[in-house]
């Protein structure tokens, strides 16, 4: 931990009620609310302060500037509202929660960026078709030069608030600050060289240089803000402690298909649990809700644990399933395999049962094709084997 974070912890320590327990979706919102209204309020005290330099040297740049703080404040104000919504209880229309009102924040504060961005464009061009000489003032330009610094602090605060929970709307914030401090460090040498060159068509140029920063930034925010709300995917981590924790249960011998919906304060998880056929149905009941108890324990929401019984495993069961290992080689597009099983149909026919994994750039479409051709391959070289089902399992669902 850096000194920057050591301070902000210990700050931060006096204002968020139980600091440590990030895990905790109460705690989450705890710090959302904590980001918002410091940015608040020193956004608001920055924009005073720019907009007034603006318009004491007559920079449209500055003003620029002072309007990018200001789309800053109403990211502000929409980040504190969503995490204060966030914060309201499930009911019968949101049986969910209301988490996910934060990634819709994320998005709204993307659209106040392209606003932003695009009228003070019109600005920039207008001044550069009808430049002005700016009021040269070595302390007002100092001042301004003063404000970088101080942005740079408040990003590392919020920076620091936005990663402890792992928050994209709060790091989403510090990334607007970081974004002026290097906007604001560019319009100051722009004045400078504005007023030693006499070439006021300079501040509309660093105007248009403002507002290109504001269209990327809301684009970049536009594109990343969608993903949630379309369904993201779980991160790798999460997946292996899902896995890691359902195999922690005795009578579990291993997970696939690990579902994960994130609803911003709480999941619902759903997973597949391979578990021995001879514990019988009532024990494999018992072990699935075991399961379901350790992950919702360490995730909140709700778990939901399918049990998929294995096979006690036979000479005869050993072989089909080689010659069956063997064949998927001739399939590079597939990946592995699970829930393999075989069931008697009659003396000396077979139904083979398995999950096929393959290669996440495979399009759906593919799927059909993929397992009608593993089906008759598998038939060809075991012919006893009646018939084949073949699930291959969707891109949504996880092993590993």
């Amino acid at each position: 931990m850096t000194f920057l974070d050591t301070a902000n912890a210990a700050l931060f320590k006096q204002f968020i009620r139980d600091f440590d327990r990030t895990d905790d979706p109460r705690v989450r919102i705890r710090y959302g609310i904590a980001a918002g209204w410091l940015t608040v309020s020193a956004i608001s005290a920055l924009f005073i302060l720019k907009i007034s330099l603006g318009a004491a040297i007559g920079s449209l740049a500055v003003i620029a500037d002072a309007i990018h703080f200001l789309s800053y404040l109403a990211d502000a104000v929409v980040l504190l509202a969503g995490f204060l919504i966030a914060s309201r209880p499930a009911t019968v229309r949101t049986p969910f929660g209301h988490g996910r009102i934060e990634y819709i924040v994320d998005l709204v504060m993307a659209i106040f960026l392209l606003m932003s961005g695009i009228r003070i464009a019109e600005s920039g061009i207008s001044r550069i078709l009808h430049p002005e000489l700016i009021n040269y003032d070595p302390f007002l330009i100092l001042v301004l030069l003063g404000t970088v610094p101080v942005t740079w602090l408040l990003m590392q605060a919020v920076l620091f608030l936005g990663k402890r929970v792992n928050s994209p709307a709060i790091g989403g914030i510090a990334l607007h600050y970081r974004a002026n401090s290097i906007v604001s460090l560019a319009v100051v040498g722009g004045l400078i060289a504005e007023h030693r060159l006499g070439l006021p068509q300079i501040d509309g140029w660093l105007t248009l240089a403002v507002s290109a920063g504001l269209l990327y930034l809301g684009i970049h925010h536009g594109r990343e803000a969608a993903i949630p709300i379309l369904g993201k995917a779980p991160s790798g981590e999460i997946i292996r402690e899902i896995r890691n924790l359902a195999r922690s249960v005795d009578g579990v011998e291993d997970v696939h298909e690990i579902i994960v919906h994130d609803y911003g304060s709480m999941y619902l998880i759903s997973l597949h649990a391979e578990i021995p056929e001879a514990h019988g149905p009532a024990s494999m009941h018992e072990i699935a809700e075991r399961c379901e108890e350790v992950v919702r324990r360490r995730f909140g929401g709700e778990a939901v644990c399918h049990t998929d019984p294995l096979l006690e495993r036979t000479p005869e069961l050993d072989e089909v399933e080689r010659i069956f290992r063997d064949e998927l080689k001739n399939f590079p597009l597939i990946t592995g395999y699970h829930d393999f099983r075989i069931i008697a149909e009659s003396p000396g026919r077979v139904i083979l049962i398995a999950d096929i994994d393959v290669e996440e750039t495979v399009p759906d479409r593919e799927y059909k094709r993929i397992a009608s051709e593993l089906n008759k391959k598998i038939r060809e070289a075991i012919p006893n084997a009646a018939y084949c089902t073949f699930y291959i399992t969707p891109r949504f669902a996880y092993s590993e």
